[in-house]
This record gives C-alpha cells, sequence and structure tokens, in this order.
C-alpha cells in the first residue's frame, strides 16, 4: 500500500511542515513521484525509523552555520549584522507610517501619512496624540474615511477629475467602500467589468474631447459617448458601460463635488436591432434526452441548460460539492455569478443528478476545459440534440436556436405551465422583488420548505413535458 504526505503525517504524528523539512533533506525515504505526488512505502518508513535516523533539518543546519561565524568571526558577524539593520530600519510599514511633530501642549503630536496602491499620499493628518498605541489605532481605523476625503477634496480641482474617476473601481478604492456602506451592492466580477469601462472607454473619450473637470461634462457629451462606443459595441454593452460611470457620478453628488448628475437626463439605447433567439418545440424535444448521445457531454450541457436554465459560464464553473439537499430537493447552489440575484439556488432533477455523478467520477469540477474549448464543445452539443430531433446545423443557424436558447425553453415552459413569475423570476437569477427576496433567500423552516415545494413543482414540468416518451 502507498501512502501520501498526509498518510505519512498521520503515521508518523506530525504535521505537514516537519514533513516537508524531513523531504527536503532527504531524511525520509520515498518510494515513487507520480505527477508531481511523492508516495511512500509503510515498511520502507518502518526500515528508515529503525535505522536512527538524522534528525537535523536545513534549518538547523543553518543555524549551526551561525552561530559557528559568530564564534570564529565575531567582529565581521557584528558589522554584517550592522550593516543589515540600517536597511531594516529605514523600510517603511505597508499602509502607514507615523511621524513626530513637535506641538506646544503636548510636546509632541503624532502624524500618520498613507501608502495606498504603493503610493505614498503626499499629505498628513494627526492622530491628536502623543501616545504610540492610540495613534495606531487611530491611524488603522480611519483610513478609509482620510483617503476619502482627501481624494474627494484633491478632486475638485480639474487637473485630478481623471484620478478621482480612474481609482474608483480600484480593488481597495476607499470612495467605492464608502458608497458600499450606504448600500451599493456590486459583485468583484461586476468591479473589475466597470473598471474596464471606466478607464478603456470613459476616460479616453473625454480627454480627447478636452473636458478638465466635472463642468465640461453634460448629457450631450454623454450621448455623444453613447453614439460613439455603438460603432464597435452592443446597445447592452453600452448601457453597462454607461451604467459603470453613472454610479461614480452619484458619488460625486453626494460628496458635494457635482451639484448634479448629467447622467439623469441620459436615456438608455434601446435594443431593437437584434435577432430574436430561437426555441425548440416541446414536441420534438420530448424524449431526446432518453436517447443515444454520441458524447456524454454534450447530452449533460443540454440537460443542465434545460432543466435548471442556468448560464453558460455559470455552467462552466459547476462543481459536485456546490449540490445540496434542502428539504428532500436536491439543489445546485450557483455562486460567483454577474449580480447578487444571479447567485441563488437552481433545482436539479434527480435524473440530471445522476448524469452529472457518472460523467464527473470524482472529479469535482464537472467541466474542466478551459474557456473557449468549453463555448466550443456547448456548440456542438446544441448540434448534436438538433440532429437528434431532425435539425442540421444550418437550420438552427437560419432559426437563430443556439446552446443559450435551453433557458428561453426553461422560462417559456413554466410559463405555459402556469407556475407563476415566483419560479421564473427566482430560479434564473434575474432581480427579484423585495417579497421574493424576503420568502426565498431566507432558508429558515419556513423558507427552505417553499423553496423545495417550487422544486417539486419545477421537477413534475420537467417529468412531463421533457422526459416523458
Amino acid at each position: 500500500m502507498m501512502m501520501t504526505q498526509a498518510d505519512l503525517g498521520q503515521m508518523l504524528g506530525i504535521g505537514q511542515p516537519a514533513i516537508k523539512a524531513l523531504i527536503a533533506t532527504r531524511n525520509v525515504p520515498h518510494t515513487a513521484i507520480i505527477n508531481g505526488i511523492m508516495y511512500f512505502c509503510p515498511d520502507a518508513i518502518m526500515e528508515w525509523a529503525k535505522s536512527e535516523p538524522n534528525l537535523d533539518t536545513a534549518s538547523c543546519r543553518v543555524e549551526a552555520y551561525r552561530e559557528r561565524l559568530a564564534a570564529e568571526c565575531p567582529d565581521a558577524a557584528a558589522e554584517i549584522l550592522a550593516f543589515g539593520k540600517r536597511f531594516d530600519d529605514k523600510k517603511p510599514p505597508r499602509r502607514y507610517y507615523l511621524i513626530k511633530i513637535p506641538n506646544k501642549k503636548m510636546g509632541f503630536a503624532w502624524y500618520v501619512k498613507y501608502l495606498d496602491n504603493g503610493r505614498l499620499v503626499p499629505s498628513k493628518w494627526t492622530t491628536g496624540t502623543s501616545d504610540r498605541v492610540a495613534a495606531e489605532a487611530f491611524a488603522a481605523e480611519n483610513r478609509d474615511a482620510i483617503l476619502n476625503g482627501y481624494y474627494t477634496r484633491k478632486a475638485k480641482r480639474p487637473t485630478d477629475m481623471y484620478r478621482l474617476i480612474s481609482g474608483y473601481y480600484d480593488r481597495d478604492s476607499p470612495l467605492l467602500k464608502a458608497d458600499k456602506k450606504r448600500g451599493r451592492k456590486i459583485t468583484d466580477l461586476k468591479r473589475r467589468q466597470y473598471l474596464n469601462a471606466t478607464n478603456k472607454k470613459f476616460i479616453p473619450f473625454c480627454k480627447k474631447n478636452g473636458a478638465r473637470g466635472i463642468e465640461d461634462i453634460d448629457t450631450a457629451m454623454l450621448a455623444r459617448w453613447q453614439n460613439d462606443m455603438l460603432k464597435t459595441l452592443a446597445p447592452k454593452t453600452v448601457n453597462n458601460n454607461v451604467s459603470a460611470v453613472r454610479a461614480i457620478f452619484y458619488h460625486l453628488v453626494t460628496t458635494g463635488y457635482a451639484k448634479s448628475n448629467p447622467f439623469s437626463g441620459l436615456p438608455p439605447i434601446k435594443n431593437g436591432k437584434g435577432r430574436l433567439t430561437g426555441c425548440h418545440m416541446l414536441d420534438e424535444i420530448r424524449g431526446v434526452f432518453g436517447r443515444d448521445w454520441k458524447d456524454d457531454a454534450h447530452r449533460l450541457l443540454c440537460l443542465l441548460i434545460y432543466t435548471t436554465n442556468m448560464r453558460n459560464c455559470e455552467i462552466r464553473r459547476v462543481r459536485q460539492g456546490d449540490v445540496e439537499e434542502i428539504c428532500g430537493a436536491a439543489f445546485l447552489n450557483v455562486r460567483g455569478s454577474k449580480n447578487e440575484s444571479a447567485e441563488r439556488r437552481v433545482p436539479l432533477h434527480p435524473f440530471v443528478r445522476q448524469k452529472m455523478g457518472e460523467y464527473a467520477g470524482l472529479r469535482d469540477l464537472v467541466f474542466s476545459q478551459g474557456k473557449k474549448k468549453f463555448m466550443k464543445m456547448c456548440s456542438l452539443a446544441n448540434i448534436e440534440m438538433g440532429e437528434l430531433m431532425g435539425h442540421t446545423p444550418e437550420t438552427l443557424k437560419l432559426e437563430n436556436i443556439r446552446f443559450y436558447s435551453g433557458r428561453k425553453f426553461w422560462k417559456t415552459l413554466m410559463a405555459s405551465e402556469e407556475l407563476g413569475r415566483n419560479t421564473e423570476e427566482y430560479f434564473m437569477g434575474h432581480r427579484m422583488t423585495s417579497d421574493m427576496e424576503k420568502h426565498y433567500k431566507d432558508l429558515t423552516k419556513v423558507g427552505a420548505e417553499k423553496l423545495a415545494q417550487k422544486a417539486r413543482e419545477v421537477f413534475a414540468v420537467l417529468d412531463r413535458c421533457l422526459f416523458a416518451v
């Protein structure tokens, strides 16, 4: 029987750091290395233990050399230590440091200077105390508020407007943190998308048009920005980019930098040019998942989108560990999606759960392909499903039936079965009303039972309309 490092640690009764130290000094014998994982033989370990092994680790040997250096070359060792200390003393703290400034009442007072995104903020603030412990507490607790006020005041000068806008969606932005405390909700994925829209779309357009301050940006200029983006982007993407910047201007209004928001009078772009997404007919799709498919991955992909209505990106992230039981019904916990409402639990039909387990086996991540290969596999899955129903790829393209059409099919099916807007609104990950959120996101006993009841209604529809032959 072969043992892993974890098994060896359990056998010897020591932790992984100690195991790694023994391996690094080639003290403990290993049997084989397979795919970068080291394996051990219990009998070989027993023989090694009987041989009274030398348990000196690399750190022990280095310590011995250090003691030898101090004993044989005391003057050189002292000079080296002094040399190193000169550099250590000059190393600044990570996020702030304190400086002493004379004060008539206290003798001196501690002032704080902050480091923000690796740069020293060119200003200092008094902590109001000569006690270092109290000064450090003040510096840590008031960092966000101080930097927020500093950047907002500084941005009122025209030359600094772009710095405020470009840094609003930074990971540790104090301005975004301040707005989150006021109730703004934004996922990290959306933050990164908005950061890209702000810095690569809005700021270059403003500079190109000579805008130096907030007073130079009006609704007419923003409309020209929309028209400029429409040359290369879809209307929906244009509207998303506008939403990214609109939120920054709301911040400017609430902090007193701007008197009004020029985005308030800007209408969104209407999306009336795109083709309608096609959809398979119920009579032709019934029983298709019980037929013989050439590729099990294609069947599982179509099963997931036609029975759970998840988005393509959500399916790519599905893990077997996301399955959970709620009052006797199985759900997939959809995490890390595009907005808060999209993070939800979707009903997982027993047949789909079985096929997912058969396909993934012991693997947690169900689909391990990269993004491009996964999207290609989705297209091929859509083609194979169409062929099983007698459609050619050309027919699918003509009718605009894509892999994503599975979401439209699910929505249409649930609406035709009169399950109510609640089912579609919650399980599809759209924005919910406050009553919906209160009833279905609170997994108390009552909320869990209502959720499981909705899931069983969905399962009944799928059994009757999708899986029946």
